[in-house]
């Protein structure tokens, strides 16, 4: 039998799955758009992308996913965007990788971008999102973490 608290346990990562979909859909659409439509090289198009995304996953999981209660809005933004940082650092980075590795090994890249990026970002956001986001957001972002007190005198 599953446990009340292991129950809620499941619901927030679900809600914060959910969010991270919607903020995954935003940022999908936002990098292809601005690779396909306005021609802008991957790498700009992807930090179009990931910028709009980070943004709306910050809200959502603020006021829906992980329930803040415990927390002000000042605090989870300073540690959201340190996490956010990390997270933005390694998607590019990681997109950077993976399609340069693709260019220089195989003959996929050539035969269609627009499908080569957007699975490449499929496969290293869900390693990021799982790895790092969840991880870090649960524990550490959107709980009243003690960098609250640490930071307090920089923020007054």
């Amino acid at each position: 039998m599953v446990s009340i608290k292991n129950r809620q346990e499941i619901f927030v990562f679900l809600r914060a799955q959910l969010s991270a979909q919607f903020a995954t859909l935003a940022d999908f659409v936002l990098t292809y758009i601005c690779f396909v439509w306005v021609n802008l090289h991957y790498l700009p198009a992807t930090i179009v992308g990931t910028v709009s995304g980070g943004f709306i996953n910050c809200l959502v999981n603020y006021k829906w996913a992980f329930a803040t209660q415990d927390c002000q809005f000042k605090w989870v933004l300073v540690k959201y965007i340190l996490v956010w940082t990390g997270s933005f650092l390694l998607n590019v980075g990681g997109l950077y990788w993976v399609v340069e590795s693709l260019k220089k090994y195989s003959g996929l890249w050539e035969s269609d971008e627009s499908l080569c990026l957007m699975i490449c970002k499929i496969v290293v956001s869900v390693i990021v999102s799982i790895g790092w986001n969840f991880v870090l957001h649960r524990y550490f972002v959107f709980k009243d973490a003690h960098i609250q007190s640490k930071l307090n005198h920089f923020f007054k």
